[in-house]
């Protein structure tokens, strides 16, 4: 036998399962493999019900990076996890309460973790106003646990902007005909193409992918935010104006976000701005699943009756 064949998992643990990654991951391999069995994990008793009704022939339990009890509970007997954390966690408790878990368990043959940092950037290039919290300082901890552990972890790393924050960044589009957002030039990637990602590598045999660290980005978009203002002003069939400095990003966001985030997402963006030369668009996205990834002007498109209505929600930058 290859010594580059892997077992492919006949079960998975999915954490996130609610979200705009990990749904569109369980969606997938229920569609596709539904032979495998998935486990779906949440930190909201809330969403229970929710993920239920949507999956009903997964099982749902609840699960907390913080409490090692539960993550033993949910890892029990699984040998796919697909892992993701929300923003703002404290990745040393959490990965290292997660790898205690899964070697009690001894099951685990495959592990996705998803990331979102710059490549090989040193730590000391992280500024001091990107502090704990952020994915810059917290990413890297995850990945250095992660890879101590011995584990076979895949890394996909996020190295774009969610096409979907386009929920939120409509908002000032809608009130004032002008997109107002950091300026920045940055990849992007639809989320729902990162979930069909994680579910072809589940469900490859090809075991040159443990181990690895693969960046993600739709191969197409790498754009100012200006840039983006123009395809906007194509898409709506108006012209679309553009600010992106603090004044106007302050000025529209804090009363919806909240002065902190306001903040914390300014020193971020300008983080990014910093190293946008270290991005490089890639054909990983395409080449895993066999078509073009979707790409800004086509997601606009796709979206763009229930943009104009402001029907998404603030989702992330809603205020604590």
């Amino acid at each position: 036998m290859s010594t580059f064949i892997k077992p492919i998992p006949k079960s998975i643990l999915i954490f996130g399962a609610a979200a705009h990654i990990g749904r569109p991951l369980t969606e997938y391999l229920t569609r596709e493999a539904p032979s495998i069995k998935l486990r779906l994990a949440t930190s909201s008793p809330n969403k229970r019900k929710q993920l239920q009704d949507a999956f009903p022939d997964a099982e749902v339990v609840e699960a907390n990076y913080s409490d090692v009890a539960s993550l033993s509970a949910a890892v029990s007997g699984i040998e796919g996890v697909f892992v993701i954390t929300p923003g703002g966690l404290s990745e040393h408790e959490a990965m290292t309460n997660l790898v205690t878990a899964l070697k009690e368990a001894n099951s685990v043959i495959h592990i996705i973790r998803l990331v979102g940092v710059f490549p090989e950037i040193a730590p000391s290039q992280v500024p001091a106003t990107v502090g704990p919290g952020s994915l810059a300082v917290e990413h890297p901890i995850a990945k250095r646990i992660l890879d101590e552990s011995g584990l076979p972890v895949t890394y996909i790393n996020s190295g774009a902007s969610f096409i979907d924050n386009f929920w939120i960044q409509i908002r000032p589009v809608l009130a004032k005909k002008t997109l107002i957002w950091p300026e920045h030039r940055v990849p992007f990637i639809d989320p729902r193409d990162i979930g069909e990602v994680a579910a072809r590598l589940f469900l490859s045999d090809n075991a040159k992918h443990i181990g690895a660290f693969h960046t993600m980005n739709n191969g197409n978009d790498w754009l100012t935010y200006r840039e983006v203002a123009a395809i906007l002003s194509d898409v709506l069939g108006e012209p679309i104006g553009y600010e992106g400095d603090f004044e106007a990003f302050s000025g529209f966001y804090g009363p919806v976000m909240g002065p902190q985030l306001v903040q914390n997402l300014w020193n971020f963006f300008k983080y990014e701005e910093s190293h946008e030369v270290m991005w490089s668009l890639n054909n990983f996205v395409e080449r895993t699943l066999g078509r073009k990834p979707t790409t800004v002007k086509g997601w606009l498109l796709e979206h763009k009756e229930k943009l104009t209505q402001g029907a998404g929600g603030n989702g992330w930058a809603s205020k604590q």
